[in-house]
């Protein structure tokens, strides 16, 4: 329950930077992960990790050997997250910075990265500058995931990125409408 009103209170605060007024549902968690591969991956990460509900699903998909990290902006959302999980590294960073935090942790390439990002919200630079640093992370076939509210995806910024994907990846999928998440929402699904 403190999930839920932690981010609320943040949405509040940044509605710009946060972007939701609750923590991801389970099927949307699914939808995000199972799609992955993380059972075989190397390395992962997640940009925008929040409360950390897509996160638990991230590690409980990650096999044992897979080095995984979360790049979180928010101080005190990077401080809650590392105290209720210990096990995982979250890096208070920019995700643009991605490429960066992967040498620092002596990682050459990312098997896949998940993104709970509010994409709609972000000008069409910083959408540009963090695909580019995905991208830059990621090798051929790499896989990249995040998600849409319904309402986003009508906004300036919600198309505006989804031209992006499809010009900057090699295939791009869009899952079903994701009806019992709150807000509904839509999961992008994309390989280099």
């Amino acid at each position: 329950m403190y999930k839920r009103w932690f981010l609320l209170k943040k949405f509040l605060q940044h509605p710009l930077q946060v972007g939701a007024i609750a923590p991801s549902g389970e099927i949307l968690c699914r939808e995000l992960t199972d799609w992955l591969e993380l059972d075989k991956a190397a390395a992962a990460a997640e940009l925008g990790p929040g409360t950390g509900v897509v996160t638990e699903a991230i590690i409980r998909r990650c096999n044992s050997k897979c080095d995984f990290f979360a790049v979180e902006l928010d101080p005190e959302i990077c401080r809650l997250l590392q105290e209720n999980m210990p096990q995982v590294c979250v890096c208070n960073a920019n995700a643009c910075d991605l490429k960066k935090l992967c040498q620092a942790r002596n990682i050459e390439q990312l098997d896949a990265v998940v993104s709970g990002l509010p994409w709609a919200s972000f000008p069409a630079s910083l959408q540009q500058a963090i695909i580019d640093a995905v991208l830059e992370s990621l090798p051929s076939g790499g896989r990249f995931s995040t998600f849409a509210y319904l309402q986003g995806m009508v906004l300036p910024g919600g198309i505006h990125f989804r031209k992006l994907l499809k010009k900057k990846f090699s295939h791009v999928e869009l899952s079903a409408i994701i009806w019992k998440n709150l807000p509904p929402a839509v999961v992008y699904r994309c390989i280099k």
